[in-house]
């Protein structure tokens, strides 16, 4: 069986920054969404099409 890796968004993009708050959370949110479901397009894996399209 193949072994998980566990990313923790905040450390992995400790240095991004896109001049807001809401959006650098925004974007973390998106992807730890993604990351759970890597088979899945953005549209199947967001959990509504808000959080598809920020």
């Amino acid at each position: 069986m193949a072994q998980e890796k566990s990313f923790d968004m905040q450390e992995e993009f400790a240095g991004l920054d896109f001049h807001s708050i809401r959006l650098e959370q925004g974007f973390i949110r998106t992807m730890e969404t993604l990351i759970q479901q890597l088979d899945k397009s953005i549209w199947r894996a967001s959990k509504n099409r808000a959080e598809a399209s920020d």
